[in-house]
């Protein structure tokens, strides 16, 4: 089987490669091959490109560069997306279109399931929201994958590698203590998506892809610390200190504050209920002992 796998500079394209290599025959295009940032030019691209399978990582994740730069984050979560399902569909190739829990608004603790209505409240959300409704619309067996708060692998320090460095460098530990959602391994997230498209390839639409259980910043972050020292990868024990949201004027974009989704669907889809982050977690930071 043939994979196109995009975004592969990042944490979860990143870990999908390395998951992936030793089984499949893959395709990582650079933007010298593949520039998202000028969808018009990728038809002529992807055509010249043999896959099964298209895994579409890539995007503008920051929503402050998504506020400042509408334009181009549009193009690229947007209109290049759209590009490759109308593609994926005209070839009979599948998609699975990486999303976010960004796409919700935040106003309500309930767990957030597929069926809810979205509604982002800034521009990053918007265009991933957008993205989602055109990759549906040219390719509607595809499969949209809504992630959270991601960890693991190895391109760029993700949330436990920041903890374990500011502990490391003697500084003061805070963080956001009224902003939930569900950490999520990348790791998993790798074995969910090859058994969905081996064993499951009628499944489409929306699938929230995420580890159960509900956190805070400053929660995720005490458990970092919790597990690091039980593991011999800290010395002591420090509290994380929370801050409020709104304490950060520094950020452009609005932030949705409760992004918990339901991982009931993948639970019935895997016929097992799916692990905790803080299973995920503490197995990943075993790993960097293991590494060490």
């Amino acid at each position: 089987m043939k994979l196109l796998i995009t975004g592969t500079t990042g944490r979860l394209g990143g870990v999908l490669v390395r998951h992936y290599t030793s089984r499949y025959d893959l395709l990582t295009p650079g933007r010298d091959r593949l520039d998202l940032s000028k969808p018009e030019s990728m038809t002529t691209a992807l055509r010249d490109m043999d896959f099964d399978l298209l895994i579409n990582c890539a995007g503008i994740t920051s929503p402050d560069v998504c506020e400042r730069e509408p334009e181009l984050a549009a193009r690229i979560n947007a209109e290049a997306p759209a590009v490759m399902a109308t593609e994926c569909q005209r070839r009979g190739a599948r998609m699975i279109q990486i999303s976010t829990d960004y796409v919700f608004d935040g106003e309500t603790e309930d767990l957030l399931d597929e069926t809810l209505i979205t509604n982002p409240v800034n521009h990053y959300g918007r265009t991933k929201r957008d993205g989602e409704t055109t990759v549906l619309r040219e390719c509607p067996e595809a499969l949209v994958a809504r992630v959270s708060w991601l960890f693991g692998g190895s391109n760029g320090p993700s949330f436990p590698d920041q903890i374990l460095n500011e502990v490391r460098q003697g500084k003061s530990l805070q963080a956001i203590g009224d902003k939930w959602s569900a950490p999520t391994s990348v790791h998993d997230i790798a074995s969910w998506l090859e058994l969905l498209w081996q064993k499951m390839p009628s499944v489409s639409g929306p699938l929230n892809l995420c580890n159960s259980g509900v956190a805070t910043w400053q929660t995720y972050g005490q458990q970092v610390v919790d597990f690091a020292v039980e593991l011999g990868l800290l010395a002591e024990r420090l509290e994380v200190k929370g801050n409020r949201l709104d304490d950060f004027p520094s950020f452009i974009a609005r932030r949705p504050r409760h992004t918990v989704m339901s991982n009931a669907r993948l639970a019935e889809l895997l016929g097992h209920p799916v692990r905790s982050w803080k299973e995920a977690l503490r197995e990943w930071l075993q790993s960097l002992c293991a590494g060490a």
